[in-house]
C-alpha cells in the first residue's frame, strides 16, 4: 500500500522537537505516521520518555485526516457507498495539521 503524509504546520512540529526531542524531524516523521496508522483517531503525537531530552513522555496535539484510494484511484468511504465493493486500499493519503 502507497502512503503519502503531508504535515501542515511542520514548523510547530519542528519547534517542539527542537524544545523536547533527541530524534530529528525524518525520525518523528515515521515515528508519527506508525502512530496514525496504528489509530486514526489519535490526536496527538507522543514522543516517548527515551526518544526526549530529560526522559519524559511529551504530547502535541494535532488533527488529521486519512483518505483511502483503491487500485483505480476511487475514494474508498467517500459518501457513495454503492461503490465500495470491498476493495483493498491501495493508498492512503493522510494530512496532519498542528496548530
Amino acid at each position: 500500500m502507497e502512503i503519502n503524509m503531508v504535515i501542515r504546520g511542520e514548523d510547530k512540529l519542528r519547534a517542539f522537537l527542537d524544545e523536547n526531542a533527541l530524534i530529528d524531524f525524518d525520525a518523528a516523521k515515521s515515528d508519527l505516521e506508525a502512530q496514525f496508522l496504528t489509530d486514526e483517531k489519535a490526536n496527538k503525537y507522543m514522543l516517548s520518555a527515551e526518544k526526549s531530552k530529560d526522559g519524559k513522555v511529551h504530547v502535541k496535539p494535532y488533527m488529521g485526516i486519512s483518505m483511502d484510494y483503491d487500485a483505480q484511484g476511487t475514494q474508498i468511504g467517500g459518501g457513495k457507498a454503492y461503490l465500495d465493493k470491498g476493495q483493498d486500499i491501495a493508498r492512503k493519503d493522510i494530512t496532519i495539521v498542528f496548530m
